[in-house]
């Protein structure tokens, strides 16, 4: 049975053909899985039971090694762009994608290590934006002014 496809009316009056309810068979299988009892009778519990089933193999199914913040669940890909990701859609390509945005780290509340910005990295893109360029720095307590250029 694959109850993440089927509604909630479907599952509560639903039988299979041999009249085994499909009620019966979810609740066997939900609390299979998070060892807890749910009320039958309660049609709010059944509702949020089946979502967390739901969202319980959406989760399972996405593989990917990025998780996004909570806030940003739903935001474009990019600029103008109709795809909107979420942690259910979200794949490492468009990990990648989000990532070239400025400060595109914050999106993410996991993010594997080779992937983020070390301090000498942050430091370089910096530097090649500024090359070729006189930079003057001022330091208050000893009125120094140095240039560099690359």
């Amino acid at each position: 049975m694959d109850f993440a496809k089927m509604d909630i009316g479907t599952i509560t009056h639903g039988k299979r053909g041999d009249g085994v309810r499909y009620l019966q068979l979810f609740l066997q299988e939900y609390t299979s899985i998070f060892n807890e009892k749910v009320n039958p009778g309660c049609p709010k519990c059944l509702t949020t039971c089946l979502n967390r089933y739901k969202n319980h193999y959406i989760e399972m199914a996405n593989t990917s090694k990025y998780r996004l913040h909570a806030k940003y669940e739903n935001i474009p890909l990019e600029f103008g762009s109709p795809i909107l990701v979420n942690n259910a859609t979200l794949t490492d390509e468009y990990a990648h994608i989000l990532l070239k945005h400025k400060n595109g780290e914050r999106y993410f509340s996991i993010l594997p290590k080779e992937e983020k910005l070390s301090p000498g990295k942050k430091k370089k893109a910096i530097s090649s934006v500024t090359k070729k360029q006189s930079v003057k720095m001022k330091y208050p307590s000893e009125n120094l002014e140095s240039t560099t250029e690359e």
